[in-house]
């Protein structure tokens, strides 16, 4: 499954009840975004001044025609090189981009590097229960306030880091001996899967723990493929949002991530 890549090993993932969570709540109505409810009655009460890219966290995998799906490491690389490429952008003249640089793990002990492991697995069952509770009770149903602990507020009083976006996913690709199948299929009114593109993004706080942010797109039928750069760059990855123009939340975003 998916891992984080931190002391040369691949930690954390989407796992499957994840999956399973995200393609609950893509079937359920209202918008994917979430903010922190602090966040909603004050946007100035969480002033951010640095916040950096995490690792980037994306599997690619090749679906055989006889359903198979295999992971292709090399198409992983590639994909989450385009994503980290996309969403490392300057610093705007109005000040509205603030994903600037990505953390530098080789600076973090041995046991500091061990606790943002551990908290990156964490955010994954975070997330998990926030999709699977507006699965069940629908979006709204409850104010979004959820934190992953105090235990990465190292990163702001050691190396004045004051948050971090998260950003994980996974990108199913058919072969054409799939999309074959899937044709003749259709031709007798069978529907074969061509895949999946999932991708998610969270900003925590680290002073706090707290998930200021997040957002999630599911795109089904192959329609979506991370491993060409010129597909992000038409995403837009590249480009300020007009949607993220009061602070905090990410301003130089994905397009497919942003409500």
């Amino acid at each position: 499954m998916n891992k984080w890549r931190i002391c040369g090993c691949r930690t954390g993932g989407l796992h499957e009840y994840l999956l399973v969570s995200v393609f609950l709540a893509g079937c359920a109505s209202g918008p994917a975004a979430k903010v922190h409810y602090t966040l909603e009655q004050d946007p100035a009460s969480r002033p951010l001044q640095r916040v950096v890219l995490l690792p980037v966290d994306v599997d690619v995998y090749e679906l055989s025609a006889g359903g198979v799906k295999e992971e292709v490491p090399e198409w992983s690389r590639s994909a989450e090189a385009n994503i980290r490429s996309a969403l490392l952008v300057s610093r705007g003249g109005g000040g509205n981009c603030c994903v600037t640089e990505p953390a530098d793990i080789s600076r973090l002990t041995p046991e500091e590097r061990e606790l943002l492991e551990e908290h990156l697995a964490l955010f994954n069952t975070v997330i998990a229960n926030v999709l699977s509770w507006e699965s069940i009770r629908g979006t709204g149903a409850q104010r979004f306030d959820y934190t992953l602990g105090e235990g990465l507020a190292f990163l702001k009083t050691r190396y004045g880091i004051d948050a971090g976006l998260v950003i994980l996913g996974e990108d199913v690709v058919s072969t054409a001996g799939r999309k074959t199948t899937a044709l003749v299929g259709a031709m007798f009114g069978v529907a074969v899967p061509l895949g999946h593109s999932i991708l998610m993004g969270g900003l925590v706080d680290f002073a706090s723990g707290d998930l200021l942010w997040m957002n999630y797109q599911v795109a089904a039928g192959g329609t979506e493929d991370l491993r060409d750069p010129d597909s992000c760059s038409t995403t837009r990855m590249r480009r300020p949002s007009r949607r993220w123009t009061s602070h905090p939340r990410p301003r130089c975003y994905l397009r497919n991530l942003q409500s």
